[in-house]
C-alpha cells in the first residue's frame, strides 16, 4: 500500500513537471498565489520543473528498484521545497485563503507524506 501511494506521487510530480516546462505562463496564471511571489520568469519555472522531473524520476527509480537511497535522494528536494512553503506561511503570516489552502495540498503535504514514506520505506520494501 505505501509503495503504491509513493507511485503515486511519483506521477503528481511527473505530472507537476510536464505543467511547469511544457506551460510555465499557464502555471504562473492559474496556480493560486503563483503571481503574488513576483513577476512571470519562465527560466524560474522551468528550472522548478526540472527539479521536480529529478525528485519525480529517482522516486519513481528507488521504488521500483526497491532502493531507499535512491528514494530518499528523490524526497530530499520535494520535502525541502514543502518545508520552504510552510517556513513562507509561518514568517509571512499568511491568512489561510485559497492560495494558502492549495499550498497546503499541493505542495506542503504531499512533500510531508513523501518525506516520511522515503524514510520509513526500510519497513515498507518486501510488502
Amino acid at each position: 500500500m505505501r509503495e503504491a501511494v509513493l507511485w503515486i506521487l511519483a506521477a503528481l510530480y511527473l505530472g507537476t513537471v510536464l505543467y511547469l516546462v511544457v506551460a510555465p505562463a499557464g502555471f504562473y496564471q492559474n496556480a493560486p498565489g503563483v503571481s503574488a511571489t513576483g513577476p512571470y520568469n519562465m527560466h524560474f519555472i522551468i528550472d522548478v520543473g526540472l527539479a521536480f522531473g529529478v525528485s519525480a524520476l529517482a522516486l519513481a527509480w528507488g521504488v521500483w528498484a526497491k532502493s531507499k537511497p535512491v528514494i530518499v535522494f528523490g524526497a530530499a528536494w520535494i520535502a525541502l521545497h514543502g518545508l520552504f512553503h510552510l517556513v513562507l506561511w509561518l514568517t509571512r503570516g499568511d491568512r489561510l485563503g485559497e492560495a494558502a489552502l492549495t499550498d497546503l495540498g499541493v505542495v506542503v503535504l504531499p512533500a510531508l507524506v513523501t518525506a516520511a514514506l522515503a524514510v520509513k520505506y526500510k519497513e515498507i520494501e518486501h510488502a
